[in-house]
């Protein structure tokens, strides 16, 4: 009984930490942050922004849409800084992956969507 119940514990904690995307990400080491939506944000948000695959199908974890121009578009940059670096609703805290400086430089990347 106490191994059954111990297995159960550790499969639910397992699970739990497992609705974590940002967990296994890399921390961003400077460079390309166009390569770092790529690998991370990419994830949730799609390549093109719109939170799904490259056949339509919205992603797992879909996240905020950013090619939603009108509701893109509303948000000041210093939204974008504070969502990516402490996270809201399904988006994860990226504050342990990247510097305040970096999400800053990601803006015109999340803002290359919302103008197509």
């Amino acid at each position: 009984m106490r191994l059954t119940l111990l297995s159960v514990l550790l499969l639910a904690g397992a699970t739990l930490m497992a609705g974590d995307p940002a967990k296994d990400l890399p921390k961003f080491q400077g460079g390309d942050l166009q390569k770092y939506w790529n690998d991370a944000c990419a994830r949730c948000h799609g390549f093109n922004g719109n939170g799904r695959d490259n056949s339509g199908k919205p992603l797992p974890d879909s996240g905020f849409d950013f090619t939603d121009s009108r509701k893109a578009n509303k948000k000041k940059d210093s939204d974008w800084i504070k969502i990516t670096l402490d996270g809201k609703e399904k988006m994860p805290a990226f504050k342990e992956k990247m510097s305040e400086a970096d999400v800053r430089g990601m803006i015109p990347i999340m803002r290359k969507f919302a103008a197509k």
